[in-house]
């Protein structure tokens, strides 16, 4: 029995001593794997990092490339050169937005939002892109797709998807060669075929050609050595567009990959589809920064705050930005349409705020000190600056961080490196839609008052402004003192805060609309006299309101009813 029990214990022992080792072996394999895991992660967050930092000067070089070629003196060698330069930052800003979406595809950041559109115009465009570069290595870009190929797909990210396969191809294409973009559909797919007749592609390599970070082991130079993202990101795009992607290769003979995607909308998900058309971005009333490039070539920053104050009736921009040649080169681009301020952060631009009015604040997220989302959000929640258009612009192209900047009240986010001709239709497109609703508001100030207020904080000025004039309208001592009283603000705090919310004084917004009420009543209510009239209106004489009439309408209250009167019986 002693010896049972002895050798019962001695194996319990064991089985216990074993288990326990292999718990904490277990154990602390996991823990190595979280720290390579996170030792890995570390990494790609610097190496992300870092490409952010990369988009500035890139931001720089470009928009100056760009406009030192549009100038009309730029001719001949000296072109050819800003245009070499201009092409290879292309390349270099498609190569990081490249990691960046592969950084957000992994993160499971990267949506789809397919719309209707035709995608052999996409085909066409893309390849028009590779032109110059196919024409020198004597490279044949053949195009063969159908003139319309309407069905629906996210056109941002196909043409993501488009680009990296045609680049592909030409860069494993020797000299003379051939590639060729082919599409074709049927009632419920599409498919889409890029090939060459270059090197191929070995079979060994075949299966785990969209792996991540996967390199082919027949790299003959160092240009043939990419990112091993590429293909990756392709196959996560094509895959969330509920397609396939297959390749075909025979080494030494050439490649094709065939994509083959559904065009009906029931093949994606709700949310995955929209019905919004292809944004634009256009001007309406300011010219484009073109046009005022080829008018206005030597205006500079410093030109534009030598014009006298009372003459120059150019919207004041605000450009904060904590990068010197960003700084200057925003300066100059807005410099023709605009009257430029510039702060280094922040709290220099809260202070340039109080001293002077913005119309427009373009502002850089990272900055020291106070930084964009800070100062958007600073702005948005004070009532006497709520009403400024805030433009944040950043190298963050995150959809989260796009929201974050949005949630804090700003009016849009671009991301860099950006399009000079975007950046500045986009500024104006703000100023330009505030004077609208502004020229609307005056004319129907009982109707558009929550068009105009894109606050909660100015759409209850505005109504309690609405209701204290319909108050006093009659009232020909009514005036601006009364008015910022019963708003309970100091008349200089009211008389700034309604004429940079309205376009308009205080004075000038009361004797308007009761003009234009005048002459309603003038057409409507014969049987009133022109001093009946004019008393009815808030007007304290009747000679007053007959001048006021013919300054505003260029003729006189009695001439007005007989017109329209003449009119009438006509």
């Amino acid at each position: 029995y002693i010896m049972c029990m002895g050798a019962a214990v001695w194996w319990l022992s064991r089985e216990y001593r074993d288990r326990i080792r292999l718990a904490e072996s277990l154990k602390f394999e996991k823990q190595r794997v979280r720290d390579i895991e996170e030792q890995n992660q570390s990494k790609l967050r610097f190496f992300f990092n870092v490409s952010h930092e990369i988009r500035t000067p890139l931001t720089v070089i470009i928009s100056l490339a760009d406009s030192l070629i549009k100038e009309m003196s730029c001719t001949g060698d000296t072109r050819n050169k800003l245009m070499g330069i201009y092409r290879n930052c292309s390349q270099l800003r498609s190569l990081i937005s490249e990691l960046l979406d592969f950084r957000k595809q992994e993160q499971g950041h990267t949506h789809i939002h397919a719309r209707h559109a035709d995608m052999s115009a996409l085909l066409r465009n893309t390849a028009t892109l590779f032109t110059e570069y196919t024409l020198g290595k004597d490279i044949t870009l053949q195009i063969d797709v159908p003139d319309q190929l309407p069905m629906w797909f996210d056109p941002k990210q196909m043409q993501k998807v488009v680009s990296n396969l045609v680049s592909n191809a030409i860069k494993h294409t020797p000299q003379g060669g051939m590639v060729t973009i082919a599409a074709q559909t049927d009632d419920t797919k599409a498919v889409i075929t890029v090939s060459d007749n270059g090197s191929g592609i070995a079979k060994e390599d075949l299966p785990h050609l969209f792996s991540r970070f996967y390199q082919a082991r027949n790299i003959e130079t160092v240009a043939d050595i990419g990112t091993g993202i590429g293909l990756n990101l392709t196959k996560g795009i094509v895959d969330m567009h509920h397609g396939t992607i297959e390749v075909t290769s025979e080494d030494g003979q050439g490649t094709k990959f065939t994509i083959t995607l559904p065009t009906q909308r029931e093949a994606f998900a709700a949310d995955e589809t929209t019905d919004e058309p292809i944004p634009t971005d256009n001007t309406k009333e300011l010219p484009s920064a073109s046009d005022s490039a080829a008018t206005s070539h030597s205006s500079s920053a410093n030109d534009s705050s030598n014009t006298p104050e009372g003459h120059d009736e150019r919207p004041i921009i605000l450009i904060v930005e904590d990068n010197d040649d960003i700084r200057q080169l925003l300066s100059t681009l807005f410099a023709p349409l605009y009257r430029t301020r510039t702060a280094v952060d922040g709290a220099e631009a809260l202070e340039m705020i109080g001293d002077e009015m913005p119309d427009i604040i373009l502002s850089d997220v990272m900055m020291p000190n106070v930084d964009g989302l800070e100062l958007c959000k600073t702005i948005k929640h004070d009532f006497t600056t709520c009403h400024i258009p805030v433009v944040l612009l950043t190298a963050r192209t995150a959809v989260e961080k796009k929201l974050e900047g949005l949630k804090t009240g700003a009016d849009d986010y671009i991301t860099k490196p950006f399009n000079n001709d975007v950046l500045v239709s986009r500024c104006n497109n703000l100023i330009n839609m505030r004077r609208l609703l502004q020229r609307k508001f005056s004319q129907h100030p009982h109707h558009e008052a929550d068009m105009l207020a894109t606050n909660p904080m100015d759409k209850d000025l505005l109504d309690r402004a609405m209701g204290i004039i319909d108050r006093y309208y009659s009232d020909s001592e009514f005036s601006v003192d009364t008015f910022a009283r019963e708003i309970g603000m100091s008349r200089t705090a009211f008389f700034n805060k309604w004429k940079n919310l309205t376009g308009e004084t205080p004075k000038s917004f009361i004797l308007n609309l009761r003009l234009r009420k005048a002459a309603d009543m003038l057409r409507e209510r014969h049987d009133l006299s022109i001093a009946e009239v004019s008393y009815a209106n808030g007007f304290s004489s009747p000679r007053y309101f007959c001048k006021c009439f013919k300054d505003t309408y260029k003729i006189q209250p009695s001439a007005y009813r007989n017109a329209d009167s003449q009119q009438s019986a006509q």
